[in-house]
């Protein structure tokens, strides 16, 4: 009879052990399926991710003293430019285009990052790079034209005019007149505008020695700004230009200086859309970027898809690339800024202009678009009263 229990029990055990087994084979299975889905759909795994909120307060914080502290007393912040699509290597330039991109995208966010002061200062400075003649150049006003030989400066060009006539305007309208007679002087018979608002004949010092394939292009950012532009003063001429723009958009002859930089381009589909004009960036352009930009590319592809769509399927949202840029005190922004445009890839010598501080106002924006949209998932720090 002992006999016989002792062989009960024995059997009992092996029962269980396989059952045991059995058990840790199936729950091993699901750990595996679960990874393995995660690996194959990344993007499913992402959107699962709520991310930390409190971490990217912080951050948000982080990304303001960056800005206030990276703005120059003049109002400006500086450019770092490189001899190729890498960011090795920068040098520093001023220019006003740089300002006026961090300015769009502050603008509407002002009051929750406390930065209205600084997008003032920023707007003053612009304002004083109106010159005489109602023009602005890239460089802002040409102090170190002395040293050049007459026709071999910058000279003004219709991208940053437009810019800055939109954004700062002064309150003397005879040089918004003459600004606008010069652009219209410069208009194509494709009714786009070329890009250097300068005699061919003046300015043939500069025309020889920096000039690419096409001596005065027109370029599809160029376009863009100028449309805000029109849509501001002239209504009848934006209108044409935005019918001419979406007609040419994939032409690869109109980005020249965004050929590997579609950021801003990117950016600017929101703007227009607002302002009455619906142009669509060819998605080739996208995939031409330059390495590295995938992750800005992203923060502008979902800023944009708030400002024009509001993702009405959108259930939660989508924190991973703010986390991702936001890692160790933003120290991807660092070493690796966004690529905001280029000279013509056709002119010599290349260079490439980089900007991490338009990097903090993207990121900056883009997260208080979200905030407003999810206020229970993503809280906006209280900055609105600080300096």
């Amino acid at each position: 009879m002992r006999q016989t229990d002792n062989v009960w029990l024995v059997k009992t055990r092996v029962l269980s052990l396989c059952f045991l087994a059995l058990i840790l084979s199936i729950v091993s299975l699901l750990i595996y399926r679960r990874v393995a889905d995660q690996q194959s759909n990344p993007a499913q795994s992402q959107a699962l991710v709520a991310g930390h909120p409190e971490d990217l307060s912080r951050s948000f914080v982080y990304a303001v003293q960056a800005l206030r502290h990276h703005q120059t007393s003049a109002g400006f912040w500086t450019t770092s430019v490189t001899s190729a699509a890498t960011f090795k290597r920068p040098a520093a330039e001023v220019n006003v285009f740089v300002p006026a991109l961090v300015i769009d995208l502050l603008e509407p966010i002002a009051r929750e990052t406390g930065l209205t002061d600084v997008a003032e200062r920023a707007r003053g400075y612009l304002r004083d790079q109106i010159e005489e003649s109602g023009l602005v150049r890239y460089h802002g006003k040409p102090a170190q034209s002395a040293a050049l030989a007459k026709g071999c400066e910058l000279p003004p060009d219709a991208d940053d005019t437009a810019l800055v006539w939109r954004l700062a305007a002064k309150s003397d309208q005879s040089l918004l007149a003459a600004a606008r007679r010069e652009l219209k002087r410069y208009k194509t018979a494709g009714g786009l505008y070329q890009t250097w608002l300068a005699d061919q004949k003046t300015y043939r010092c500069f025309y020889d020695k920096y000039s690419g394939k096409e001596r005065n292009p027109t370029d599809v950012a160029i376009q863009m700004h100028l449309q805000l532009f029109f849509a501001q003063y002239d209504r009848d001429a934006a209108r044409a230009l935005c019918a001419a723009l979406g007609a040419q958009i994939s032409d690869p002859a109109i980005w020249v200086w965004y050929a590997v930089a579609p950021l801003v381009p990117l950016l600017r589909e929101a703007d227009l859309s607002r302002a009455g004009c619906t142009v669509q960036i060819p998605s080739n352009r996208i995939q031409e970027a330059a390495d590295g930009q995938k992750i800005y590319l992203s923060l502008g592809q979902l800023l944009r898809n708030l400002l024009m769509h509001s993702e009405p399927g959108l259930t939660h949202p989508s924190l991973q690339p703010l986390q991702q840029i936001a890692e160790k005190n933003f120290f991807k922004l660092s070493q690796s800024p966004p690529l905001l445009y280029h000279n013509d890839l056709s002119a010599k010598p290349p260079h490439f202009h980089w900007s991490e501080d338009v990097g903090y106002a993207l990121w900056l924006r883009l997260y208080a678009e979200t905030a407003r949209r999810w206020p229970d998932r993503l809280q906006l720090p209280n900055l609105s009263s600080r300096q």
